[in-house]
């Protein structure tokens, strides 16, 4: 009977204890039987999934009551706390619930330092049977990051024709939204793509585009995104119409004068990881210049400490592009029977744009005498991997001149350039026959020797770039091919 006894003793305390311990996972405190609302925390959702430092953090909580409840329940509060149990936000009045329902609560928060952060979420019921009250609660892990605020530019030259659609219509501002460009801003073309009232083509829809892309690789969104352009003149260029004399061989001769100031533009802000690609049309422009693309923004953790768009991101673009590259080849230099020098060879273009307008004289070095003003030789337009063979007569000192300087003149896209070649001068030799000998032929920038060469080489592009245009009269003759073809 003893035996009997103990072993029913200890198998009633055991039920006891396991009644107790399911009752406990429903309430804290209270009664250790199991409530008659059985109510639940849902899975946490944090919105931004990965806050930042500083950044405001929403919690979504869903509270729910089982369908098995015996008893309604009228949720009375929501809260959140933190690793050491101090309540970081809390919401009241929450709404009730019936057996099968649920409802969502909102807790806000911030983290000053990143990690893994725990917190924990608690719900408390007050049951409609008993009315005693249940506390629930669900832990989550939230991961901080760190706050890296920046932003990336990126500018890319465009040519007019680039906003052309492949039938030759302009593009819309809609049709660049779905290329991924948000719009234009500035310039003179603005965004009228119309007819120009039924009078031939209409304007272009940008003079002079420069694409520009904003790249958000922080981890805090820019806000008060706004974009300005301005541009100096490099390689000392001059307007179209031949105004600003070019530093020959200079390679550095822009003055600096400012040539467009554009903007600010907004634009919209740029979360972390996204971009946003828009053209900024710098309008009319006739000299070739170095353009500096600033985007002003703030992040979006300044709006708390009233801090301005006084963050600042910089690209720079020359624009235009050039892609017209002239070169001179197959020359020969000569001397006649009078003593004068024969400069005969092409001029081409080794590059991918169009040279139009172009012109050719001989400069001006020591022992060499330059082509008088108004007398060059005109050779007009030539398109990528063309060349026109032309003639130039000087007079050289072959004893004072290594190398005789041609100067070529030309357009494109609407600016003058002018860059300095080199051919050796004829080397002086007493022994020589007067007319039809042959000079050393060189390669290379001003003041490099040329090579000897037999008589033909390819010579190379100087480092120089000038702008001018001489005026007055265009002399020379008819331009020719190297097969002795007109141009």
């Amino acid at each position: 009977m003893t035996l009997t006894h103990t072993r029913t003793t200890a198998a009633l305390l055991a039920a006891l204890a396991l009644l107790a311990a399911v009752g406990g996972a429903f309430a804290v405190g209270g009664a250790a039987a199991v409530p008659d609302a059985r109510i639940t925390v849902g899975e946490v959702g944090a919105s931004p999934s990965g806050p930042t430092v500083g950044e405001r953090t929403a919690l979504n909580v869903t509270v729910s009551n089982s369908g098995g409840s015996d008893a309604a329940a009228n949720v009375t509060e929501v809260r959140v706390r933190n690793a050491d149990g101090d309540v970081l936000d809390s919401v009241s009045g929450v709404g009730a619930l019936s057996a099968g329902d649920s409802l969502d609560a909102t807790l806000w928060t911030a983290f000053d330092e990143p990690g893994a952060k725990r917190l924990t979420v608690e719900a408390v019921a007050n049951q409609s049977t008993s009315g005693e009250f249940v506390t629930v609660s669900r832990e989550t892990v939230i991961e901080v990051r760190p706050t890296q605020v920046a932003l990336d530019l990126r500018t890319r030259a465009l040519d007019p024709e680039d906003l052309r659609t492949d039938d030759g219509s302009e593009t819309s501002a809609g049709d660049l939204g779905v290329g991924g460009i948000q719009g234009i801003f500035g310039g003179g073309g603005g965004l009228d793509t119309g007819d120009a009232g039924g009078q031939g083509e209409s304007p272009p829809i940008a003079d002079s585009p420069v694409e520009v892309t904003v790249v958000n690789t922080g981890t805090t969104t820019a806000d008060r995104v706004s974009l300005r352009a301005v541009g100096t003149a490099v390689d000392g260029a001059g307007g179209a119409d031949g105004s600003g004399d070019g530093a020959e061989g200079s390679g550095d001769g822009g003055d600096g004068a400012e040539t467009v100031d554009v903007g600010p533009f907004v634009v919209e802000d740029v979360a972390p990881g996204e971009e946003r690609r828009v053209i900024v049309d710098l309008g009319p422009l006739d000299r070739r210049s170095d353009v500096t693309v600033t985007a002003a923004f703030r992040a979006d953790t300044d709006q708390r400490n009233e801090r301005g768009a006084d963050r600042t991101a910089e690209s720079t673009v020359t624009y235009p592009v050039r892609e017209a590259t002239p070169t001179v080849t197959d020359a020969t230099v000569r001397e006649t029977a009078d003593g004068a020098v024969v400069i005969d060879a092409n001029l081409g273009n080794a590059g991918s744009g169009e040279m139009t307008g172009a012109v050719v004289s001989v400069g001006d070095a020591p022992g060499v005498e330059p082509t008088p003003a108004g007398e060059e030789y005109f050779v007009g337009t030539l398109g990528a991997s063309d060349f026109v063979g032309f003639d130039l007569p000087t007079a050289v000192n072959a004893s004072v001149a290594d190398e005789i300087p041609i100067r070529v003149a030309y357009t494109e896209r609407g600016v003058r350039y002018t860059e300095t070649l080199t051919v050796a001068a004829p080397e002086p030799d007493d022994d020589e026959e007067a007319g039809g000998t042959l000079g050393r032929i060189g390669a290379g920038g001003v003041g490099a020797a040329g090579a000897v060469a037999s008589g033909l080489a390819l010579v190379g592009l100087a480092g120089a770039v000038g702008v001018a245009v001489r005026t007055g009269r265009i002399g020379g003759s008819t331009g020719r091919r190297r097969d002795g073809s007109a141009p």
